[in-house]
């Protein structure tokens, strides 16, 4: 008689279960049997979802790269170390030149190399605003001494000019 009421009431546990919509059965095997709505079954291990933790930890690491690349170029190539500098000397060339984009590139002997001093190089430059690149180039070749007044950045790009160093005003002497 005792076991005819454990196998009614299996029965009317399940029934209630399947009243709900979904039943479970626990297989000898580690693995979990769920059914639904549909009549599906999914198997997927025990302890639920296994993957979601190193999806997590990838997205992580990947979004950190990504800002850190970020501002690693913003720093290079968008912020000037050397916010307004001056260099004095005489214009020697200034040209237009670029395919896909034009920038105008010039070259100054400094007051230093014209009295003498040999460690001083020439100094090249990038102008990036088109007035000034012409003010710039009526100075060529005349003799007078002319102080720029210049921005330089870590890194050069492509539409700023070959050169770190981009000049934003000019001041003949």
């Amino acid at each position: 008689m005792r076991e005819d009421n454990e196998y009614n009431d299996y029965f009317d546990d399940t029934a209630d279960d399947e009243a709900q919509g979904q039943s479970s059965i626990v297989s000898g095997q580690g693995t979990e049997v769920t059914g639904n709505h549909g009549g599906q079954d999914e198997r997927r291990p025990e302890g639920g979802r296994r993957g979601n933790w190193l999806r997590k930890a990838v997205a992580v690491l990947v979004t950190v790269a990504v800002v850190t690349v970020a501002l690693w170029a913003w720093v290079i190539y968008w912020v000037p170390y050397v916010i307004e500098a001056q260099e004095r000397g005489v214009i020697v060339e200034l040209r237009k030149e670029g395919l896909i984009f034009d920038t105008y590139e010039g070259q100054m002997v400094t007051d230093q190399r014209l009295a003498g001093a040999a460690y001083k190089r020439d100094f090249l430059f990038s102008v990036e605003d088109d007035s000034l690149a012409h003010e710039i180039m009526e100075l060529k070749f005349t003799g007078k001494m002319v102080t720029l007044t210049y921005k330089e950045y870590r890194g050069a790009l492509p539409w700023r000019g070959k050169s770190k160093i981009i000049v934003t005003d000019c001041k003949v002497q």
